[in-house]
């Protein structure tokens, strides 16, 4: 999945939050392409928007229980 500017306007609509152009693009830069050969997943995406919101980047989340991330290994973002 790939985020486009009405997916992140909806997005952040949802989430009731108002954010600077510049971290806008940033994030659609970030998610506007499939990091290959891996796919985005629309979980991974709002995530990793509500983590760059709340600490100004994208961190890696853990699964609950202690899986692994939500980034791919090798592909930290």
């Amino acid at each position: 999945m790939t985020l486009t500017k009405k997916d992140l306007n909806k997005t952040l609509e949802s989430m009731r939050v108002l954010i600077s152009d510049e971290k806008r693009a940033a994030i659609l830069e970030r998610f506007g392409t499939e990091p290959e050969p891996y796919e985005w997943t629309e979980e991974d995406i709002h995530i990793q928007i509500r983590n760059f919101i709340e600490c100004g980047e994208f961190v890696k989340t853990s699964q609950p229980g202690g899986g692994s991330s939500t980034i791919p290994p090798g592909h930290d973002f």
